[in-house]
């Protein structure tokens, strides 16, 4: 009954365990020797929302390549915005709160601040141009006069050919990938958090992924198709 087993041997049968506790309150390594079941008591605890929590964080609720594939622009950039929301909410936090409880001096301390702020950066910025830009030209395809105005002003000379080209050319994760990769786990927080940083490396791959391999000739596409809609009616005026 995992009730009955530690905290830490209940994490060390499944690292994921470790991020569903930490969001119930309960962090592994402030007492990796108490049983689950005196935490749960202690602080109150339903078993059954804690069984619910360990289910919901070992699910993996990823779309299929194909099944995106499928997804008209306007929603895959909704769910490319919710990716967003996800990294910068609740997976980059408690990595760096993994972090901050490490004992271990390794330059991830370093590296990993300088890498959390590129990357917002990096996010707000897609959402502010790219992420816009295609909504601006999913609305002027719809005929909207505003949209219109926004493209000529904001976007005259943008180019999503060559956001994407930069775009396949990222890796904004390689540093930490590099030296997470040189190092042996010692205990369970350097699993737990070797884990993490593997899942979160994973999920930029998927991530990424889905942005060059659908989004970025989805995008393409329609730019096209705006493109020669502009130029069909500039010739009939």
């Amino acid at each position: 009954m995992v009730f009955e087993k530690t905290i830490g041997q209940v994490v060390d049968e499944n690292y994921v365990y470790a991020r569903a506790l930490h969001y119930l309150g309960i962090d592994f390594f402030e007492a990796p020797n108490r049983k689950l079941r005196e935490i749960c008591d202690e602080r109150g605890l339903d078993r059954k929302q804690v069984i619910k929590s360990f289910y919901e964080f070992d699910t993996c609720h990823r779309f299929s390549f194909s099944d995106l594939e499928r997804y008209p622009i306007e929603l895959l950039t909704e769910y490319l915005k919710y990716s967003h929301h996800i990294f910068i909410k609740e997976k980059l936090p408690y990595i760096v709160h993994l972090v901050k409880k490490w004992d271990r001096e390794e330059g991830l301390k370093n590296l990993l601040p300088e890498f959390v702020e590129d990357f917002i950066k990096h996010i707000y910025e897609e959402e502010d141009t790219t992420f816009k830009y295609i909504e601006l030209l999913s609305e002027w395809k719809k005929g909207s006069i505003s949209a219109s105005f926004d493209l000529l002003i904001r976007f005259n000379n943008y180019s999503l050919a060559d956001e994407f080209e930069e775009h396949q050319d990222e890796d904004e994760f390689g540093a930490i990938r590099a030296l997470m990769s040189s190092l042996e786990p010692q205990d369970l927080h350097d699993r737990v958090l070797m884990h993490e940083i593997k899942s979160f490396d994973r999920e930029m791959i998927y991530h990424a992924e889905i942005e060059n391999r659908i989004f970025f000739p989805k995008a393409i596409q329609l730019e096209k198709e705006v493109q020669h809609k502009v130029k069909t009616l500039s010739t009939l005026n």
